[in-house]
């Protein structure tokens, strides 16, 4: 009688199961441990390492696409609340100086037309704008860190002299 065969899929589902269930599994591996039980898959060290770092690569996008759209859907509240604020006031001293809605209603109808175009911008993007998002934010939290660590070496220069 032949061993039965996994496909990888099932792969996955049973270990993450067992991992799940498990009482003594601590909730993360080394690096070298992932490439330990690689070798005795007969999986090479360079396909590992290179997957690897396309894990890392890819879910550093991954959460920069969430940030982004955290940051959009904050921006689009700050938009909300400032327009009911001001065009609260503003139905409020149109109803005291005249008595009714007369031209308090073109403010709101004009801002109103931009809020929603925001709101479907930070509720509802197409996916090339999140990614297109995500790729701007990564490029500038590199450049800040890019500076922040040449400030960091300059000042520790300057503290060896």
């Amino acid at each position: 009688m032949s061993e039965r065969v996994y496909k990888s899929e099932e792969i996955d589902r049973i270990l993450k199961r067992a991992i799940k269930s498990s009482a003594d599994y601590s909730g993360g591996i080394t690096e070298s441990e992932l490439l330990r039980i690689a070798s005795e898959l007969n999986i090479s060290r360079a396909e590992v390492l290179g997957a690897i770092r396309y894990e890392s690569e890819n879910s550093g996008f991954e959460q920069a696409k969430v940030l982004w759209l955290t940051k959009k859907k904050s921006s689009f509240r700050e938009h909300l609340t400032a327009y009911l604020i001001i065009n609260g006031f503003l139905v409020g001293m149109n109803v005291l100086t005249t008595g009714g809605l007369n031209w308090a209603i073109f403010p709101i109808l004009g801002w109103g037309i931009g809020l929603a175009f925001d709101y479907v911008e930070s509720y509802h993007p197409s996916e090339e704008k999140v990614e297109a998002g995500a790729r701007k934010l990564m490029k500038t939290n590199k450049w800040k860190n890019l500076f922040e660590h040449f400030g960091t070496r300059i000042l520790e220069e300057f503290q060896k002299k």
